[in-house]
């Protein structure tokens, strides 16, 4: 993240510091590389790989097995020394800026501009162990940072099998622009470009990014370009729950991106306990579109945040029948479906081996309250089920 100036190898570990002198190293920080020994001792790191862990713990397939699946994706040092800790990444996650023009419940500060603000404008809220506070800030070397990215991809972008792009917004950055220039000036024939987006942006100037990233793609600047689409659920929740977010123009900016071929089109999901009961309504607007063309499924549940919006809290079975729903709802005609429901599937079963707690439940609603009070909504008319549940909760 250029702008916390921070590194990590997955988004849900804590981060390392970055400088500008140290950029070169910033996948093989010393906290990385004791991280990398302690596994090829057959031990889990802590500081967020525990997320892995609880899914494998449960029976379930987790992003550290789908991962290894992938082909071509294991740094070269692997090749001579299966036990070699400083190695040479084949992915290269970038966060130019938290530039964000929505503010969706499950962020932070450091990913979305707008709650930074919306916090800086409310103050800090503390009450039953619910804190609402930013706890990122701008890193005075951002300037400096991105000026180390760009020389370590003029060194090193070939070696790169994917380059992600993510935000904040980064169809909204300005940053983005330089990143497409980049490629136009340093041509890297065979990488995956992926930008995550949530598709808060004008349709129009939507179709002229497509443009001008086809134009890399013909002209082989880039191998090729996957859109990954960030939504969670459908309905009032959804927008609710991804505060700011249109709908009705995240649904016709999609299916441009369906019309358009050439793109290796996916969606994006985060598992609340707010979502799950609307992800059937997502799919079965989804899947017509499935029999057009592959569009690839990718999920977790809430990470890095405020944990009583994990689903886990309402305890093992409170969510049968709606998985129920979704799994049956889930096409699996292909490698990439089956895999999707895999994991789907290993997902239910971390969450069902959670234990109900009150006190989360009550804090969820302690902090949807407060959300309300800054945004001027009714969290209890779009999730009147949880209204009904809090009643229990003493």
């Amino acid at each position: 993240m250029l702008h916390t100036g921070s590194t990590s190898s997955c988004h849900r570990v804590l981060p390392d510091p970055i400088t500008a002198e140290s950029f070169a190293n910033f996948h093989n920080t010393p906290k990385k590389i004791a991280d990398r020994n302690l596994m090829l001792q057959g031990k889990w790191p802590s500081g967020g790989c525990e997320y892995c862990k609880n899914i494998e713990d449960a029976g379930g397939s987790s992003d550290r097995m789908l991962h290894i699946q992938i082909p071509d994706m294991s740094p070269p040092e692997l090749k001579s020394d299966i036990a070699a800790t400083k190695v040479t990444p084949k992915t290269l996650e970038v966060y130019f800026d938290n530039l964000y023009n929505m503010a969706c419940l499950y962020c932070w500060d450091g990913f979305s501009s707008k709650i930074q603000k919306e916090n800086l404008d409310f103050g800090r809220f503390e009450k039953d162990g619910v804190i609402i506070e930013n706890r990122s800030t701008k890193n005075s070397d951002k300037n400096l940072l991105e000026q180390a990215l760009w020389k370590w991809m003029n060194e090193n972008a070939t070696t790169l099998k994917r380059f992600h792009a993510l935000g904040g917004e980064p169809f909204f950055q300005p940053q983005f622009d330089r990143c497409l220039d980049f490629f136009d000036d340093y041509p890297c024939p065979d990488l995956e470009f992926n930008v995550v987006s949530n598709l808060k942006i004008n349709p129009d100037r939507l179709k002229k990014i497509f443009s001008r990233i086809k134009s890399l793609v013909d002209r082989r600047r880039i191998g090729r370009f996957d859109l990954t689409a960030s939504i969670d659920c459908f309905g009032p929740e959804q927008e609710y729950v991804r505060y700011g977010l249109d709908l009705s123009q995240w649904k016709k900016n999609f299916v441009s991106a369906v019309n358009e071929p050439w793109i290796y089109l996916n969606i994006n999901q985060t598992l609340s306990g707010l979502t799950i009961k609307t992800v059937p309504g997502l799919l079965s607007w989804l899947n017509p579109l499935r029999e057009r063309r592959e569009i690839g499924h990718y999920f977790s549940t809430v990470v890095k945040t405020h944990d009583f919006l994990h689903p886990g809290i309402f305890g093992s079975g409170f969510w049968t029948r709606d998985f129920d729903l979704i799994l049956s709802s889930m096409p699996e005609d292909t490698w990439q479906q089956q895999q999707a429901k895999t994991y789907m599937r290993g997902i239910r079963s971390q969450i069902d081996s959670c234990v109900r707690d009150l006190k989360k439940i009550k804090q969820l609603g302690i902090f949807l309250d407060e959300i309300d009070r800054r945004r001027e909504l009714n969290w209890r008319s779009v999730f009147p089920w949880l209204d009904s549940e809090l009643k229990y909760v003493v």
